[in-house]
């Protein structure tokens, strides 16, 4: 039967506020915790999402691993977005907030809930007042969509895919423009369709098509896209990884990030950041 039921808990993370979302064998775990994702299962047994067993929530810490939300800002905050220069956290300032649970809907084919949090308080001059995330699962896929009203603003899903071995990993379409941040911001065009990890990877490609396909063995992972103007991928490899508190130093061979990203600062549109999962197996 298709149910949301509340929950005290998931994996280690002890008392963390969460929601469990059943839409036939599908399953999918939020927290109202940063409006995080915690676990995408589109059968029993499998998993999709990467959640660190390191991962800690308490003492205002964000989550390493699910899909975090990265919201009003990417990385280390932009001039534009803090004119009193704050000493204020990368990727924004939503991961560590409790959202509320403002609508719910289970039905024969879909089950979805949304979460928001109000704005106001934030330390961001130009917030607007509200951001909301809506989580829908259907027994085909899982969607996040983050959406907020006009002002400046980035934002990204910024989520961790599971891997068996990141060396037998490809993420396609991604030819063109990419910036290259472990070099140290260059922008660089790539050649060929597929990324491939065989050393630290942190790059945002520009003007991403609206499908990206995780591969590995027989399995994809179907990663659509809307309202993005970048997608992020990510992955720390071995020193990054070993320096990470909250991440085992192997851990870099059982993840890759592809994330759904706005990071224009030229953009006041209205915030609609949609990420939808198909996993094939």
């Amino acid at each position: 039967m298709n149910s949301i039921t509340a929950q005290s808990g998931f994996a280690h993370l002890d008392d963390l506020p969460c929601y469990v979302l059943s839409c036939g064998q599908a399953k999918a775990v939020i927290s109202s915790y940063g409006a995080h994702l915690l676990s995408y299962q589109p059968k029993a047994g499998t998993e999709v999402m990467y959640l660190s067993p390191e991962a800690e929530w308490r003492n205002n810490s964000p989550i390493r691993g699910g899909v975090p939300v990265c919201w009003p800002w990417f990385g280390p905050v932009a001039t534009e977005l803090n004119p009193e220069q704050q000493k204020l956290p990368n990727h924004g300032v939503v991961r560590t907030e409790l959202w509320q649970v403002v609508k719910q809907s289970v039905t024969e084919t879909a089950v979805s809930i949304q979460l928001q949090i109000k704005t106001e308080a934030l330390p961001y001059s130009n917030a607007p007042s509200s951001l909301s995330l809506t989580l829908e699962l259907t027994e085909a896929a899982l969607s996040l969509t983050l959406s907020s009203d006009q002002g400046l603003q980035q934002a990204a899903l910024h989520s961790y895919f599971c891997v068996d071995s990141v060396h037998q990993v490809a993420v396609s379409t991604l030819a063109g423009a990419y910036l290259d941040k472990v070099r140290g911001g260059a922008l660089c065009v790539q050649q060929q369709p597929e990324l491939k990890f065989s050393e630290e990877v942190d790059r945002v490609y520009l003007d991403t098509v609206g499908e990206l396909a995780l591969k590995q063995g027989n399995n994809t992972v179907l990663i659509t896209q809307q309202g993005q103007d970048a997608s992020v991928l990510w992955n720390p490899w071995t020193e990054k990884a070993a320096a990470l508190k909250d991440l085992p130093d192997l851990a870099y061979l059982d993840f890759v990030c592809v994330e759904t990203a706005r990071l224009s600062l030229n953009n006041t549109a209205p915030l609609q950041l949609v990420q939808q999962i198909r996993y094939l197996g």
